[in-house]
């Protein structure tokens, strides 16, 4: 909500919620005046934002009144936007004399969210091209907001050097994962046959399932990237 300390990184261009939770940590807590392990030159001194009710939401919501749905829902902004509030749209389940008293008004699909992580964590940890999320804009921002100078991009004349992460695995290491990965067998039933997934040449995964990616987070991670 409007009382939130996301920003948008400079680079990526993406909203970021990067140690915002520091305003959740007791007021003596070590961890508010870090200002060179968590977020350079900033100290957390705010108190957690207080947590509405749903009546009380539901007062809020209902000062909007002209709703648009659809393709244009994100595109309108109500007097206020980005200085005492973040609305877009009213949620039609508002409408719903009960919606208010739902102790939770949301609901997340688990599942995806969890194939969303598990490709983002398999396509950085094995560099794959396109995929990854350690790109040049990430180090750029990197450079602004933390202090991790081994990560920084090297200039060597014309051209920029990204250094290879510590959680980046060599070449000869992703191999040995996707020969491992091509060897899996599971039990009937239990995932897909993900050694029929594995594209050596790339050293990535194609056309995993949410159940698979399930499976790979819970169980396969330790394993391949751990032991």
């Amino acid at each position: 909500m409007e009382n939130n300390k996301a920003f948008m990184l400079t680079n990526r261009g993406k909203a970021s919620f990067f140690f915002c939770h520091r305003c959740f940590l007791l007021p003596n807590h070590k961890y508010r005046k870090n200002i060179n392990d968590i977020f350079v030159g900033r100290i957390e001194k705010d108190v957690a934002p207080p947590h509405l009710s749903g009546e009380e939401l539901h007062d809020v919501v209902s000062e909007y009144g002209d709703i648009v749905f659809g393709l244009q829902s994100g595109k309108q902004k109500f007097p206020g936007f980005g200085l005492t509030h973040n609305w877009v749209k009213q949620n039609i389940f508002w409408e719903f004399l009960y919606w208010k008293t739902n102790f939770l008004r949301h609901n997340l699909d688990v599942m995806h969210i969890e194939k969303n992580v598990f490709e983002n964590i398999f396509n950085t940890v094995m560099d794959v091209k396109g995929k990854t999320k350690d790109n040049i804009n990430d180090r750029l921002d990197i450079a602004l907001f933390c202090n991790l100078t081994n990560m920084e991009l090297v200039c060597d004349g014309s051209r920029v050097a990204k250094p290879r992460a510590s959680f980046v695995l060599e070449k000869n290491t992703q191999l040995l994962v996707c020969k491992w990965l091509k060897s899996l067998r599971f039990p009937d039933g239990r995932a897909s046959n993900i050694s029929r997934l594995v594209n050596m040449e790339e050293c990535k995964l194609y056309g995993m399932k949410s159940h698979d990616c399930h499976v790979f987070m819970q169980t396969l991670i330790p394993l391949a990237y751990l032991k």
